[in-house]
């Protein structure tokens, strides 16, 4: 992700703890400067939606899952067409 969008930051919009388990959900934003999945950069700037699951024990993350919104980040770069 660093490689493609090195100035990449995500603002954490909502956060669920249930016991062990986490739920963050962020907005992910960044510019293209770099390759990202073969696509040259673009200069683009991107901002998508991030979902990350956590499960901690002891006090330290020991799992972790994340899906970005990897169809509208390729969206918004020009990899694949936005829909009309």
């Amino acid at each position: 992700m660093r490689g493609g969008f090195p100035d990449i930051q995500w603002t954490l919009e909502e956060l669920i703890v249930e016991g062990e388990k986490i739920a963050a959900r962020y907005t992910m934003r960044g510019t293209h400067e770099g390759t990202f999945f073969e696509v040259q950069a673009t200069g683009r700037r991107i901002a998508v939606q991030d979902m990350n699951f956590y499960v901690v024990v002891n006090g330290k993350i020991v799992g972790e899952r994340g899906q970005p919104d990897l169809l509208g980040l390729m969206q918004q770069i020009g990899a694949v067409p936005a829909p009309s």
